[in-house]
C-alpha cells in the first residue's frame, strides 16, 4: 500500500511543490517526529526503505518507511528538530538573513517599505548598516522577524 502512495506522491510532484510554498514546515512522524523548516529542504528522496530529507546545509533527516505514519507539510512544527538551519529568517551583525527562495522585505514601524531583495539562490542578506536604528519588521514567506537595530 505504501507503494502506492508513494507513486501518486511522486507522480503529483509539482503540484504537491506548489502546495508546500504556502507552508513554514515539513512533519515526519514515524517511530520518532521531527519537523524541518520548509526553506531549508534541499531534496526529499527516497532510498527503498527511508525517506530521506536533505537539508540546503547538507544535514538529513531519514525516516524508515516501516514505521513513517505521515509526511506532511504545516504551518506548525510537531517536532524538534537538532537541525541548526531551522531558522529561514534571522538578524545576524547588522544583516537580515533569508535561508530559502522568495522575497525578503524590510519595513519600519510605520509600515513604510525599506527595502526589498528577491531571494533566487538559497541565501540572501540585507545590509542594514545605512539605515537609521529603530525598530523594524522583516518578512520572508510566512515568516516575519521584529527586531530593534
Amino acid at each position: 500500500m505504501k507503494k502506492i502512495i508513494l507513486a501518486v506522491v511522486l507522480a503529483a510532484g509539482g503540484a504537491l511543490t506548489a502546495m508546500a510554498e504556502s507552508y513554514n514546515y515539513l512533519n515526519i512522524v514515524g517511530a520518532t517526529t521531527q519537523s524541518v523548516a520548509r526553506t531549508t529542504i534541499k531534496k526529499i528522496t527516497f532510498d527503498g526503505t527511508n525517506a530521506v530529507v536533505t537539508t540546503t546545509a547538507g544535514a538529513t533527516v531519514t525516516a524508515p518507511l516501516a514505521t513513517l505514519s505521515q509526511l506532511s507539510f504545516s504551518d506548525t512544527a510537531l517536532g524538534v528538530g537538532s537541525i541548526e538551519e531551522q531558522r529561514p529568517l534571522s538578524f545576524q551583525n547588522g544583516c537580515i538573513v533569508a535561508s530559502g527562495r522568495g522575497t525578503l522585505q524590510l519595513y519600519n514601524t510605520g509600515g513604510q517599505l525599506m527595502r526589498q531583495l528577491t531571494v533566487g539562490s538559497e541565501r540572501g542578506e540585507l545590509n542594514l548598516s545605512d539605515l537609521p536604528h529603530g525598530i523594524y519588521i522583516a518578512r520572508f514567506g510566512r515568516q516575519t522577524l521584529k527586531f530593534i537595530y
